[in-house]
């Protein structure tokens, strides 16, 4: 073969990788724009040890309600670092958008610094659903991170800057803050791999705040958005498990990865949580699901026990007797 052919084909093959304003425009027109936004409007999410909430200083290797999300970045601090915070930027019958500002290393109260911000929007009307996150530069350390006072959207339909936020802080440009669709995509663990059973995830964490927006039953199209994310996560196909009459899933989907490997048995006591203290592991608060348990255990056990395990071993064999399969996308799929 001729090398000018052999590198026509080769240049051929490369995928162009979308810009973050290209893919944030794509999202923009598609769900929603996402407005500028302060951390500091967030709701705290509360760290506790057997119930007292801790000082922001230091953070504790151990706590009540750990953060799901596994920290390895060098410098971090675990899953119980306080200050974090939560909040959604829009919830009504057309589009949902929710924000956490997390933080990784302890920092003195009131610091406007963070460590890692992650956006979700989703569309209720076809489930299109968009994902954005911004990185602090490792090592994370208590004297650097994101200035979380005046956020840049990143998902806009022009390049038009924000407006000052609080006390006339600019925001940085959004290509300065967030990482590239690209970064996002082939980043480990995908979104999709934790938000099988839909795009916001439920936790004792979270649920600490009144700041989760929730579609259990919508349309949910995690990678419609973004020829990065379609590449990156094309071998990754989420969809729900259920069986006739579950007690589980009258409430919410159960997505076939994550929610099958780790959270359904962390939400029933069954897996530990990293992070997690000696309380977190005591009945009822070692099963999380259902949300507000007030049953005893027997009577938890009467309720969910067939229930989870059916579908554990519809986990480990979606085509097995009396497993049903729940395709995700869009309304002229179902």
């Amino acid at each position: 073969m001729k090398p000018t052919l052999l590198l026509a084909l080769v240049l051929s093959g490369t995928a162009h990788a979308q810009t973050l304003f290209e893919y944030g425009r794509q999202c923009a027109a598609q769900i929603s724009e996402i407005p500028a936004f302060s951390c500091m409007a967030g709701e705290e999410i509360p760290i506790t040890v057997d119930g007292k909430p801790q000082p922001p200083q230091p953070a504790p290797a151990t706590c009540d309600r750990p953060s799901l999300l596994r920290q390895s970045e060098p410098g971090s601090q675990g899953q119980c670092v306080p200050g974090s915070r939560a909040l959604v930027l829009r919830d009504d019958k057309t589009a949902q958008i929710s924000a956490i500002c997390r933080k990784q290393v302890a920092r003195p109260a009131g610091s406007t610094l963070f460590d890692e911000i992650n956006v979700i929007s989703h569309s209720l009307k076809d489930g299109k659903t968009c994902w954005f996150t911004a990185k602090a530069k490792p090592p994370l350390t208590a004297d650097a991170g994101i200035d979380g006072r005046w956020v840049p959207s990143p998902s806009t339909l022009t390049r038009k800057p924000p407006p000052p936020g609080p006390a006339g802080v600019q925001a940085l440009p959004a290509d300065r803050v967030w990482l590239t669709p690209r970064q996002m995509a082939w980043g480990q663990p995908a979104c999709i791999s934790c938000h099988d059973s839909g795009p916001f995830m439920y936790s004792p964490y979270i649920a600490q705040t009144t700041q989760l927006p929730g579609d259990p039953f919508g349309y949910y199209q995690p990678k419609a958005i973004g020829e990065d994310f379609r590449r990156a996560w094309a071998g990754l196909n989420a969809f729900g498990i259920t069986t006739r009459g579950n007690t589980c899933t009258a409430c919410h989907r159960m997505g076939n990865m994550n929610s099958c490997n780790v959270a359904m048995n962390q939400s029933a006591g069954l897996a530990p949580q990293q992070g997690g203290n000696a309380w977190s592991k005591q009945f009822p608060q070692s099963h999380w699901m259902s949300p507000g348990n007030l049953h005893s255990q027997a009577q938890w056990d009467v309720q969910f026990a067939d229930s989870l395990k059916k579908l554990a071993a519809c986990c480990e064999n979606p085509k097995g007797a009396g497993c049903q399969v729940v395709e995700y996308g869009p309304k002229d799929s179902r």
